[in-house]
């Protein structure tokens, strides 16, 4: 019994380790930017105040994320509200914006105007985005010989749900792996460990929609997903939701807890 608990709070524990990594880096990078700024002669204020602001941003985003894990520890049902996914991706970029200048790395953003909202966890949502971007930008940490550009774009598919892409012109996905990425524990990385597009995928799926990755041509991958426009029995706004979306939408929180009791956490 001592030994199946201590191994499953190991795994909670990897879990955690794994989603708390990028707030943490970029809270560090952001603090040594405002003293740079700050022991500058004069000393750059502006500069200064946006890396705190950052650092605030980041530390919430940790916090969440712990929130988070706690939450599917408890089997507390996830805290689903109507949200604006292109508000969602101005704010994540925000957040990141000093990593995305150090790795020289353009960034374009395509975001339809008027998307009906979705109804989903916000940090949940925030981790899908902030994991893709990191991908993003870890694929393109060796690129010499052509621009590092991540462009995320949102739009309305044919279904009348939310598609967001992230591209990248980085190193691009081996044919022979593309079906595993989203297997928990497999990873390409050196230091990963093989958790972030699992939690990504589960994530999605939770919220009743789909996560998946193509070729980026000629360089780069591309990771779409799409998720209902509007979640649950009712009428939000002039989209009625059908009832399997919403039949799979309720097993929401049973999909989640697959972050600290699947193949990873369990």
């Amino acid at each position: 019994m001592y030994g199946t608990q201590s191994t499953t709070i190991s795994e909670h524990a990897v879990c955690i380790a794994h989603e708390v990594n990028q707030p943490l880096t970029a809270i560090l990078t952001n603090a040594e930017t405002a003293l740079l700024w700050l022991t500058r002669d004069p000393a750059n204020l502006d500069e200064a105040k946006q890396a705190i602001e950052r650092i605030i941003g980041n530390t919430l985003r940790a916090a969440d994320v712990v929130r988070g894990v706690r939450d599917l520890v408890r089997r507390s049902p996830p805290i689903a509200a109507n949200l604006d996914i292109n508000d969602l991706i101005k704010d994540l970029l925000n957040l990141v914006s000093l990593d995305l200048r150090l790795h020289r790395i353009t960034v374009e953003v395509d975001l339809a105007e008027n998307l009906e909202s979705i109804r989903g966890d916000h940090g949940q949502l925030e981790r899908v985005v902030a994991n893709l971007v990191a991908n993003g930008i870890e694929a393109m940490r060796t690129v010499q010989d052509r621009q590092r550009k991540l462009r995320i774009s949102t739009r309305l598919d044919k279904s009348g749900d939310v598609l967001v892409a992230v591209e990248d012109t980085g190193t691009g996905l081996d044919p022979a792996l593309v079906d595993r990425i989203f297997d928990p524990l497999f990873t390409t990385k050196c230091e990963g460990m093989g958790l972030g597009l699992w939690i990504c995928r589960s994530i999605v799926t939770a919220h009743g929609g789909r996560l998946w990755a193509t070729p980026n041509l000629p360089h780069g991958s591309i990771f779409r997903f799409v998720v209902p426009a509007t979640v649950g029995p009712s009428t939000v706004g002039s989209k009625t939701v059908a009832p399997g979306r919403c039949r799979q939408t309720m097993r929401t929180n049973r999909q989640l807890e697959s972050f600290v009791s699947g193949a990873a956490c369990s």
